[in-house]
């Protein structure tokens, strides 16, 4: 009588394996299509949304903060503006890291069963994720154009700025992922964190006239303030940055390189939790 063996990997959880990256790269693209499919194909409002979400997020913020503080016509121009060009940003990261985090546990039958690189799934919806941003930068474009606010430079600085993101919000989605299969509750919560994580973020005003007293170093450790910043200088060319925007750049990267050790860690006993 034949004995059945338990096989485990003698590599390193750390190190990466042969064709992994490619594995990834071809699966998370897989993955992508089939979402994008449903999203924009089969549906007829998925495009629509892609443009009406940020207009409608940019009209609101606009109206109600602007009564709120009474802002002036010119005062109002400038809100809209710092506004318009963070947030398609913004929507690219929460909505990476939202669905990322939640990526492993919505494909249970999938991960316990086949052999795949994990990570393959958090990349894909930041590649949707990206879909709906370039959507929505076009809505800026076209907007900055029409207000004469338009810089031709800003087509060298915006990948700098787009990488960082995807970066950024890739190493919060593979963290937040490899937590969730263990602690599937924190989902329920996820979503109220990323709004608050809104808030406390220079969205809506540049750091320089939104970072809270007394918030210390706490404050730059947060990656959005890089990336907000960060799109306003790509788009507009303003001079937004200060020395303590290099605390949340690193902050970023160094989320993903810690994001993905996580997800790597986690990937060796996933089929425990699943």
């Amino acid at each position: 009588m034949s004995r059945i063996r338990e096989v485990t990997s003698q590599d390193p959880w750390w190190k990466p394996q042969p064709g992994s990256a490619k594995n990834a790269r071809r699966m998370a693209l897989a993955f992508a299509r089939r979402d994008l499919r449903l999203r924009y194909v089969q549906t007829q409002l998925g495009w629509l949304w892609a443009v009406a979400q940020p207009l409608l997020l940019i009209a609101t913020l606009t109206l109600v903060l602007g009564r709120v503080f009474a802002l002036p016509a010119e005062g109002l121009r400038q809100f809209g503006l710092n506004l318009a060009v963070a947030l398609p940003g913004w929507i690219w990261f929460q909505f990476t890291v939202s669905q990322g985090a939640m990526s492993l546990v919505a494909n249970q039958a999938l991960v316990s069963k086949a052999a795949f690189n994990r990570s393959a799934l958090p990349n894909s919806k930041a590649i949707v994720g990206f879909a709906d941003f370039l959507i929505g930068s076009a809505v800026v474009a076209l907007g900055l154009i029409i207000m004469q606010e338009a810089q031709a430079l800003a087509l060298l600085r915006l990948p700098l700025v787009m990488a960082y993101t995807g970066l950024a919000s890739l190493g919060w989605a593979y963290a937040l992922a490899s937590v969730s299969v263990r602690r599937r509750d924190f989902l329920a919560v996820l979503p109220v964190l990323m709004q608050a994580l809104f808030f406390i973020s220079p969205i809506a005003l540049p750091s320089a006239n939104f970072a809270p007293e007394g918030w210390g170093i706490f404050y730059w450790l947060n990656p959005a303030v890089a990336m907000a910043d960060g799109f306003r200088w790509a788009w507009l060319g303003w001079d937004v940055w200060q020395p303590a925007h290099a605390i949340s750049a690193a902050s970023g990267i160094l989320g993903f390189v810690f994001g993905l050790l996580a997800l790597r860690w986690r990937s060796r006993r996933l089929n425990e939790f699943l």
